[in-house]
């Protein structure tokens, strides 16, 4: 399992501990330039971290985990995640695992509101999924694509005709960018994100 991270350490022990417990495998945090000690809470609650010394983007974070990753299935889990148990993560691996699609996108559902219609109506923007770590480093401008990563997963996985289903993650939600900065400093940063994910699409454009 892989868990980008920056500036989580609020919120990534629970994370952690769940993805544990659900005895998929490891647990790897990608600690992506965090300031607030992300990787020792992280270390605290069990996982194995990547430290990278400069911020990269969650596209950078994601392909520093898949570099090194040990397990041929990886799962991808965010760090703000809030009610994740051990059963989410089976529902999103376990297709996977047993050949029957090659990837999952997961959809937070019964949770809060907000983040419930938010995957509703965006679900390619779902950071909850598990496929092949083959397939994620196979993604054009993984490395590259920071919040536009899983705009450039889900255009790859379309684009090269994988198979591909939603599951529900019945009461997930996530701790939103205002929240975690504070209005003004959160909506700065979701403007930033929304910028890189149209970054990421424009590219995509380019490349067809």
């Amino acid at each position: 399992m892989v868990v980008p991270a920056y500036n989580e350490a609020a919120t990534i022990a629970p994370v952690v501990r769940a993805a544990l417990a659900a005895g998929v495998g490891p647990v790897l945090v990608v600690d992506d330039g965090s300031s607030d000690g992300t990787a020792d809470v992280a270390q605290a609650a069990g996982a194995d971290v990547v430290r990278l010394g400069v911020n990269r983007g969650k596209g950078g974070a994601l392909q520093a985990g898949a570099l090194a990753a040990g397990e041929d299935v990886l799962v991808l889990l965010d760090a703000d995640l809030v009610g994740l148990r051990p059963e989410h993560v089976h529902a999103l691996a376990d297709p996977v695992l047993a050949g029957e699609v090659d990837m999952t996108r997961g959809i937070f559902a019964g949770g809060r509101f907000r983040t419930s219609l938010a995957q509703r109506v965006t679900p390619q923007l779902s950071g909850q999924r598990a496929l092949r770590r083959e397939a994620l480093l196979g993604v054009p401008g993984l490395g590259a694509s920071r919040y536009g990563v899983e705009v450039a997963i889900t255009r790859h996985a379309i684009g090269c005709g994988w198979r591909f289903v939603d599951v529900p993650l019945a009461g997930v939600s996530q701790v939103m960018k205002e929240e975690k900065r504070g209005l003004l400093k959160g909506l700065g940063s979701r403007a930033r994100m929304y910028g890189e994910i149209l970054s990421t699409l424009l590219g995509s454009r380019r490349r067809r």
